[in-house]
Formats: C-alpha cells, structure tokens, sequence
C-alpha cells in the first residue's frame, strides 16, 4: 500500500492494536460506524470552529497563555506524518498540545496519549522548539490530563511510526494478541476465524 503520509488516529488505532491497524489499513476493512462513533464525530464537529471554548477552557485552568492555536494543520517530513492539531498553546514559552476527546471515556488511554503525542513530534518539527507537555481534555466528564512528553515517550513513539510504515509497507503482518478488548471487537471475526 503506498501512502506518503500517516495521520494521528493510525498512530492511535495501531496503539489499541496492530492487528486492527493492519486489517482497517492494509486490508482495507472498515467496521461499521456505531451510534457512539456517530455522536463523537458530530460533536467533533460542534466544536471544531469554537476557539472561544477553548480559550475559555484554559481560562478555566488558570493558564495564561501567550501564545494559541487552534485547529492548527501540522505536518512532518521527517516522520511522514501530518494532521490537524486540537489546540497548541505557550506558557512561559514552553509548547503544549491540547488534545480534546469528545467520546464518554474517561481515560487516559495509552492510545489517545500516543495520538497526541503525535502532534507533539510534528509540532515540534514546525516550530523549532520541544514539546513540554501533552495535554488531553475528556470534555463529557471534564476531565483534563497532563503528561510531560518526555525523551522516553517520544523514542516509544518513534519506534511505534517506524513500525506502522512496516506494517504499510508490506515488511511486517502484526499477529494478534489477545487481550481484554478483543471480546468486543468487530475485527475479532478476522484474527481468530
């Protein structure tokens, strides 16, 4: 399969497993849109132009910004991976990624984590300058998380993209493990027929 570029939800989808990133990518089998997946996606889509929100948001966190961006397309060459970054904001000149989930998890999960850890690499391939932290907004229980994006989870993350383009590539096919979340998966029926 050739693609130039990867976005931030493979990197995600390939955290939560391989086997579904290689069957939803590769394969090209979609699992049908859930009414849960549906309504995140419209109030995605509520939200996306409410900068306001946003901004009111971090008010709300008593952080004084000096700097903001939303809805900010980011892109790496280096990595091949580009997408659209929630917001990207500066205190005291350090750079922080807010990423807001709209579903009614409550997280933190290791694969929303590594999604905006994704826009913390092309970030910081655009402006310059290092990631301090990562931040994800679960908006239906309010919750907010912080995460230095450290050496650690940026070398983790770097492995993870060069593992997905092995996978896109046709170096690599991902055997399932079984884990907790298969029980519920749709693409279950595919790793073990």
């Amino acid at each position: 399969m050739e693609q130039e570029f990867i976005t931030p939800i493979h990197v995600r989808d390939y955290i939560f497993c391989p086997a579904l990133f290689y069957h939803k990518y590769v394969v090209g089998l979609l699992e049908p849109r859930t009414e849960i997946m549906l309504e995140g996606s419209r109030e995605y889509l509520r939200d996306e132009s409410r900068w306001m929100e946003r901004k009111t948001l971090l008010n709300e966190r008593r952080i004084k910004a000096d700097r903001m961006l939303f809805s900010y397309p980011l892109t790496s060459k280096r990595y091949r991976i580009h997408g659209i970054a929630d917001t990207i904001f500066w205190v005291n000149h350090k750079m922080n990624i807010l990423e807001i989930k709209y579903g009614r998890s409550i997280g933190p999960f290791r694969d929303h984590l590594y999604q905006a850890a994704a826009y913390a690499l092309m970030a910081e391939e655009e402006f310059s300058q290092p990631a301090y932290k990562i931040i994800l907004f679960y908006k239906t229980h309010r919750k907010w998380i912080e995460r230095r994006f450290t050496i650690q989870l940026r070398a983790y993350l770097v492995k993870v993209l060069e593992r997905i383009w092995e996978i896109l590539e046709g170096r690599t096919i991902p055997e399932p493990k079984p884990k907790a979340p298969c029980t519920s998966c749709w693409y279950r029926r595919f790793c073990y027929p």
